[in-house]
């Protein structure tokens, strides 16, 4: 069974990594499916935040900054407050690929900022939401990767901070059961972050020291999928994700995602 939503429910939805890509498409989708939702769009770039407040100028609430700097943190946790509206979802987006290469060639300091990215902010941020989720009974949707399932070289850094995530939706998944937790495989999508995978698995084929084939990551990398149908999936699951895939990894081509693709009922 699939939760269904009131398209006129009124509360607030916060998705980082929204400057583009997918973040922005699922703010796009929430925004103009849901008449009375709010969306704080969270991401680095203030000019490609700025131009998605049209034509939702009262309902696009925009916080520029890195995730994973505290001052931006701050900044979300007070919009909120601001707000007063039921927080119904968190969708963790942002995130980084590189530094991609043979794992032990990643710097102290470059281990230190993936995981403050793709890790760290996420928690943090759901530490800030979780009283209002929990009496919401809503929904932290965290993007994930197939790099999690098992090493890919080259981008080994990456598929274990994923694979921390994944961990991570499951312990919230046990330790706070109100609030459905859902880690998403959006597949391998037309985003600048894919262009940075394939110059990173380009740059890791040509290395002397590499001795895996890499042609098949290459293939996959090369055939990418529009950001569309992903991105209609996540917003989905961020409003009416049934609470059976709670602290599940699940990716965008699963049969059961397929109740996820289209405009909510």
């Amino acid at each position: 069974m699939v939760a269904t939503s009131d398209s006129q429910e009124e509360g607030v939805v916060v998705v980082t990594g929204a400057s583009r890509g997918i973040g922005r498409q699922v703010c796009i989708n929430l925004l103009s499916t849901h008449q009375k939702l709010h969306v704080v769009a969270v991401g680095r770039s203030q000019s490609d935040l700025a131009t998605l407040t049209h034509p939702w100028p009262e309902r696009l609430h925009i916080v520029a900054g890195d995730i994973a700097d505290s001052a931006t943190q701050a900044q979300i946790s007070a919009l909120l407050q601001a707000l007063a509206l039921p927080v119904l979802a968190v969708v963790n987006n942002a995130a980084t690929v590189t530094p991609t290469g043979p794992l032990l060639d990643t710097s102290a300091a470059e281990w230190a900022q993936m995981l403050s990215t793709n890790l760290t902010a996420a928690l943090v941020l759901g530490a800030t939401c979780i009283g209002a989720l929990q009496e919401s009974r809503g929904r932290i949707i965290n993007v994930s990767s197939s790099a999690s399932q098992g090493p890919v070289p080259g981008f080994s850094a990456y598929g274990m901070t994923k694979a921390a995530l994944n961990y991570a939706t499951r312990a919230l998944a046990l330790e706070y059961p109100e609030v459905t937790s859902v880690a998403f495989y959006p597949g391998v999508v037309n985003t600048a972050m894919n262009h940075t995978a394939i110059q990173g698995a380009t740059a890791y084929a040509a290395d002397p020291r590499t001795q895996w084939d890499t042609s098949a990551l290459m293939a996959k990398l090369s055939e990418p999928i529009p950001v569309d149908l992903p991105s209609a999936i996540i917003a989905n699951l961020a409003l009416r994700a049934d609470a059976s895939l709670s602290g599940r990894y699940v990716a965008y081509s699963d049969d059961e995602m397929r109740a996820y693709h289209g405009p909510p009922n």
